[in-house]
Formats: structure tokens, sequence, C-alpha cells
């Protein structure tokens, strides 16, 4: 579970099966630790509870080239 800098957990999608897509038609697999330490690390706490939330509720979000879900299989 990620806190925030306030010492507040944020939504937490490690335990779902991750995926990326450049184009939204093809769609890989990423796990939660390379999420985590490529991009999520760099993101400002306020883009990662956004993040977050979006993932959790079924919805695809763009980071830099790639959207990011969880797995529809």
């Amino acid at each position: 579970m990620t806190k925030d800098q306030y010492n507040i957990e944020m939504e937490d999608i490690s335990m779902y099966p991750l995926e990326r897509s450049a184009d939204y038609c093809f769609w890989e697999e990423i796990s939660f630790a390379e999420l985590s330490e490529n991009i999520l690390a760099k993101l400002s706490d306020e883009k990662m509870k956004t993040f977050f939330s979006v993932i959790r509720n079924g919805s695809a979000f763009r980071l830099n080239n790639y959207f990011y879900r969880i797995s529809t299989d």
C-alpha cells in the first residue's frame, strides 16, 4: 500500500494483473513492481492518487506514451 505525504493510504492496485498499451489495441502485461519502480516513483502524489483511482474504477489511464489498466482477461 502506498501512502501520501500525509500518511493517508492511496488505492491499492498491486493485487491486480496490469497491462499497458501504446495504441489501445495491443495490450501487454506489466508487473506492479515494474510499474511502481519505473513510472509511479516519478509521479507527484496527486498524479499517483488520480492514477490509482482511475485504474481501480476500471478505466484506462494515460501516462507518457502508454495507457495503463487492470487486465480484462
